[in-house]
């Protein structure tokens, strides 16, 4: 019978194996309009100070609780309650597995393989799945969600490098907020004004075109896209749950 290997730390899952199935670190993630909260890649413009997550526009407490119930199944929960009015752009937990042993990814009932896409195949569904080489079978579920009545829940499967990347996410829902309309390079960042990216907003095919652009058709697309962000109140909380099964 294969065993479920896992090392957390500090509950949170910093490397696991599964068979011939590798997978960690895992984490959470959260963006305001200019700064990244992550746990497994690079922050931007937000720093971590006496158990408070920094934003350019405003604090979060975070708690991140991972555990392994039985012999087949992780629990990941996660918390992100705002210390200050603050408008995010999305609240996450992060799963990610390397590819090696991993033919396929399944989302949507459609199934792909591993190209290298960097496509955020993201649908307001509660689970996906990925298929080993020799028949294993990863099932991460979405549980139980709170979006303060302004944010819904998504899951997405990305085929980026040597990985396959889960997210269990809470976005935004209209009527939003703010709208960034920008063109991001490696030199530099453009925003359209709010009138003009408030009026793409409003006009469906630019919508449905814009919205998360770059991330939805990947790795070549320019960095062009519409994020819509949603103000959480002080004292408000944003909260997932996600059971990872392997079999």
């Amino acid at each position: 019978m294969t065993k479920l290997q896992t090392t957390i730390d500090n509950d949170r899952l910093i490397a696991g194996q599964f068979g011939d199935i590798t997978f960690g670190p895992w984490g959470i993630e959260c963006s305001d309009k200019d700064g990244f909260i992550t746990l497994t890649d690079r922050t931007r413009n937000a720093h971590f100070l006496d158990g408070i997550w920094h934003l350019p526009t405003g604090r979060l407490k975070i708690a991140l609780h991972t555990q392994q119930i039985d012999a087949n199944n992780i629990v990941i929960a996660a918390s992100f309650t705002a210390l200050d009015d603050i408008a995010l752009q999305d609240a996450v937990i992060r799963l990610i597995f390397d590819k090696a042993a991993i033919k396929s990814g399944i989302i949507n009932d459609k199934v792909f393989a591993h190209t290298n896409s960097d496509k955020y195949r993201l649908f307001p569904t509660k689970q996906a799945q990925l298929i080993g080489t020799y028949g294993r079978c990863i099932t991460v579920t979405l549980g139980a969600t709170e979006g303060a009545g302004r944010f819904d829940p998504y899951l997405y499967l990305r085929d980026r490098d040597d990985h396959w990347i889960v997210h269990a996410r809470l976005l935004p829902r209209d009527p939003v907020d703010q709208i960034w309309l920008r063109w991001a390079n490696r030199l530099f960042t453009l925003s359209a004004a709010d009138p003009i990216a408030r009026w793409v907003w409003k006009t469906a095919p630019f919508k449905n075109l814009l919205w998360r652009m770059r991330e939805r058709l990947g790795r070549g697309c320019p960095e062009i896209q519409a994020v819509p962000l949603n103000t959480l109140c002080k004292g408000q909380v944003l909260s997932l749950e996600v059971t990872c099964h392997f079999q």
